[in-house]
C-alpha cells in the first residue's frame, strides 16, 4: 500500500505520455478521446510536457509525438521521433528559401514511404495529403537515392522481392541495364533524379540521409516542369539541400547512441 495519496497532475501527465507514445500522430481531440480526460486539460498538458522536451507538435497537421528526449528514457529508440525532432525543423528552414515542397521519404517495403512533406507550408504546393502515401522505388528520385545507396545485400534483397512482384511499378527492376545505369548515375551525381515517367508533371531530385554511414532517408524536392528546368532545379536547390540532409546526418549521429538504430517500418 502506498504512504501517500497519488499525485493526479502526475498521473494525468504520465497518462497523456503513454498514450503519445503508444499511438504517435494523435491530436488533441483524439487524445482527450483516448484518455478521457477533458480536452483543455489535455492540451495543458501536453503545452507542459512540450515545454520539458517530451513531446512536439508537427506544425502541418497539428499532432504529437514522442521527442528523443522521451524516447531515450528507454532502452530503445522509436524510429518515429527523429523524423519530427531533427529532420522536420530543418526541412521547413530550408522550405523557407527554397519554396518548392519537401518531401522526407523512408525505405518500407517494396516501396518508398512518405514520412513529412512541406506542402503545406510550400507557396508552390500542388499535392497535398502526400504524408503516409507510398511511392514507387523504381521510379522516383527518392527510391533511386535509397537504392544507390543501400549496403548491396540490402539492395540485392529489395531487386529480388521487386522481381517477383507482378505490379507493374516493380517490374523495371527485371531490367538490368536500367538498373546498373540508373545506380552508376544516381551515385555519380550523388542524390536521387526523375523528370519523366513518374508524375511526368514534375521534376525531382533527392539527397540521402545517413545515419553512421548507412542511409536511412531521402530528402526530396519536387517541381513543376512547367516553372522550373532540370538544370535550374539542380544548380538552385543541390546545394542547400546537401547542406540540409548533412546537418541532419550529423545531428543523428551525435544523438543516437552507437548501440541504438532506427528501427526499419
Amino acid at each position: 500500500m502506498p504512504v501517500f495519496e497519488p499525485v493526479r497532475a502526475l498521473e494525468r501527465g504520465l497518462t497523456i505520455l503513454m498514450a503519445v507514445n503508444a499511438r504517435d500522430g494523435l491530436r488533441t481531440q483524439e487524445l482527450a478521446t483516448r484518455t478521457g480526460l477533458p480536452r483543455a486539460t489535455v492540451y495543458r498538458l501536453l503545452e507542459t510536457l512540450e515545454g520539458m522536451g517530451f513531446v512536439t507538435r508537427t506544425p502541418s497537421d497539428d499532432t504529437w509525438h514522442p521527442t528523443l528526449h522521451c524516447n531515450l528514457l528507454s532502452a530503445g529508440f522509436l524510429d518515429k521521433a527523429w523524423v519530427s525532432h531533427i529532420a522536420m525543423p530543418r526541412m521547413y528552414r530550408l522550405g523557407e528559401s527554397v519554396l518548392w515542397p519537401l518531401d522526407l521519404v523512408t525505405f518500407s517495403g517494396t516501396a518508398m514511404l512518405i514520412r513529412e512533406t512541406t506542402h503545406k507550408h510550400s507557396p508552390f504546393s500542388f499535392d497535398v495529403g502526400m504524408v503516409g502515401s507510398e511511392i514507387p522505388i523504381m521510379h522516383t528520385a527518392g527510391g533511386h537515392a535509397y537504392l544507390s545507396f543501400c549496403p548491396d545485400e540490402e539492395r540485392e534483397e529489395i531487386l529480388r522481392l521487386l522481381r517477383q512482384s507482378p505490379r507493374p511499378e516493380h517490374q523495371a527492376a527485371h531490367d538490368q541495364t536500367f538498373v546498373a545505369q540508373m545506380l552508376e548515375r544516381t551515385r555519380r551525381a550523388g542524390y536521387g533524379m526523375r523528370s519523366e515517367g513518374y508524375k511526368g508533371h514534375t521534376l525531382s531530385i533527392s539527397i540521402p540521409i545517413f545515419l553512421r554511414g548507412r542511409v536511412i532517408a531521402a530528402l526530396t524536392v519536387v517541381c513543376m516542369k512547367t516553372a522550373i528546368s532540370f538544370d535550374d532545379m539542380v544548380r538552385r536547390f543541390e546545394a542547400p539541400m546537401r547542406l540540409a540532409c548533412r546537418d541532419i546526418s550529423e545531428e543523428l549521429d551525435r544523438t543516437i547512441p552507437p548501440d541504438q538504430e532506427i528501427a526499419a517500418l
